[in-house]
């Protein structure tokens, strides 16, 4: 006898639960319940919940309310809905809203899920009974009038369609020659706005001419332990926060909030952050950082959240903290940042080999990047062979795509990938000034999709100050796929 799934037995005691109570008042209730209970943690829920067709005018408000408050990333309590639908000027009973947010009616999440589909089912073979009544009656009409019968025909299927995809029985795609008149509006307001690149500005003009700012896509920024990884793309989420004004999400799966907001402050006052981090600082020092603590409270600060990740953040939840900040944020593209690839937890369905895993979540990042039409800039590392001391018979050897760690996915699945590169001979040139140490680190365009490639961006880099700033921007040099 086989092993029983437990996630498929589950789903299916959840849709054998919903059958077996398929009264439309009950599932409209338990949904209600449910969301309200556990909406903002179970994605799965949202699918289908906002669209759908309540048999009572009380239910569609308090679930127009739920909706809203998802949205808003707002747990439901009493007050909050109550406050919500007198805004609306939605009327509810206060016994019926009570009896929804009490906790009696909720079900597990698997079956308000299937009541969902049920639902759904339902609605939509109604909207099919609907156009059989609208074109039974179109028939009724052309035969009292004594009308042609082909032209009759001819037009119930012309109808039918058109029935079918105003009751949303079925899609139609939209042809070339209709979306390109628009698409070209799109280009000619791009064209007019001005910018120099079409994406979020990430605060370094070589970068953002090579990949045209950061577009919708997959971004990977790779290197070795110790060349500023972290702290660019900190660097990068401060600066597209602050003069873009868009939501920007930062995961960081190892580093503290405290160790990410210390480099901000360390940046913005010029300050060593080891000072700030040891409470060390003079009085002088001190007052450089509470004006760079109120610039950041005042700029970045407002757009920008940084999650202290852990084994619950799995991408579903990532997912769903995205589409609450993309909603929030209108139509405005957003920015995603995880700190890193290779110890994102693994989903429930995700496989549970390493290597297999990663590529997954690779898939899942770029299908998330697209749907919310926003850059997704994940942090990965490298193999030991990409960085450790060269051998002689490798010695011109560079960072590549293969260096990659545990994953052939990135080559494959990134938009873009950018590598950090600390030559070990420029290393022993460290420069000293103000008796700070600034680091020459060149970043590798390994793979642009949409773009320039076969370039590097030489950076300095400040970890005292966690720091990057730009310099000349130079051809590659080598094969980015083999490294030489």
């Amino acid at each position: 006898m086989t092993k029983e799934n437990p996630k498929m037995a589950n789903m299916f005691t959840g849709a054998q639960e919903a059958e077996a109570d398929p009264d439309r008042h009950v599932m409209e209730e338990a949904i209600l319940a449910t969301v309200a209970r556990h909406g903002l943690e179970a994605q799965k829920l949202w699918h289908g919940f906002a669209d759908l067709a309540w048999s009572r005018s009380d239910f569609a408000a308090i679930a127009a309310a739920l909706w809203e408050g998802i949205v808003e990333g707002v747990a439901a309590d009493l007050v909050i809905i109550k406050g919500k639908l007198k805004a609306a000027g939605a009327k509810v009973e206060d016994a019926v809203l009570a009896g929804i947010l009490d906790g009696s009616k909720v079900k597990d999440v698997s079956v308000a899920e299937a009541y969902i589909g049920i639902m759904d089912k339902q609605d939509r073979f109604h909207r099919a009974d609907e156009m059989v009544m609208d074109l039974t009656a179109a028939v009724k009409k052309a035969k009292d009038t004594g009308g042609d019968v082909d032209a009759a025909v001819a037009g119930l299927l012309k109808d039918a369609f058109s029935l079918a995809q105003r009751k949303k029985l079925v899609k139609e795609y939209q042809v070339e020659a209709d979306g390109i008149s628009a698409f070209l509006v799109d280009l000619a307001d791009r064209r007019a706005d001005g910018r120099a690149f079409k994406g979020l500005d990430c605060g370094f003009n070589h970068i953002n001419h090579i990949l045209n700012g950061l577009t919708e896509g997959l971004f990977i920024l790779a290197g070795a332990p110790s060349c500023g990884k972290t702290t660019l793309a900190k660097q990068i989420a401060d600066h597209v926060a602050e003069v873009e004004k868009v939501p920007v999400l930062f995961w960081s799966f190892e580093q503290s909030q405290e160790e990410l907001r210390i480099k901000s402050l360390a940046r913005l006052a010029s300050v060593d952050s080891r000072l700030i981090w040891k409470g060390r600082s003079d009085a002088d020092t001190w007052a450089k950082v509470e004006k760079a603590a109120e610039y950041y409270r005042q700029g970045e600060g407002r757009y920008l959240t940084i999650i202290e990740a852990g084994r619950e953040d799995t991408l579903d939840r990532i997912r769903g903290a995205a589409v609450m900040a993309k909603h929030k944020a209108g139509d405005k593209p957003i920015l995603l940042v995880l700190d890193y690839l290779q110890i994102i937890p693994a989903g429930k369905d995700a496989p549970e080999d390493t290597r297999a895993r990663i590529d997954w979540n690779l898939s899942e990042l770029r299908r998330l990047s697209r749907d919310l039409k926003s850059p997704v800039l994940v942090i990965s590392s490298m193999n030991r062979e990409g960085y450790k001391e060269p051998k002689k018979e490798t010695k011109n050897r560079r960072p590549s795509l293969v260096s990659l760690k545990e994953s052939g996915g990135i080559e494959y699945s990134a938009d873009a990938v950018i590598c950090l590169w600390r030559d070990k001979d420029e290393s022993k040139r460290l420069t000293e000034n103000n008796h700070r140490l600034t680091v020459r680190v060149e970043a590798l365009v390994l793979k642009n999709r949409n773009g320039e490639t076969g370039s590097k961006v030489m950076t300095d880099f400040t970890p005292a100050w966690s720091l990057f700033t730009e310099g000349n921007k130079e051809d590659l040099g080598y094969d980015a796929a083999q490294g030489e």
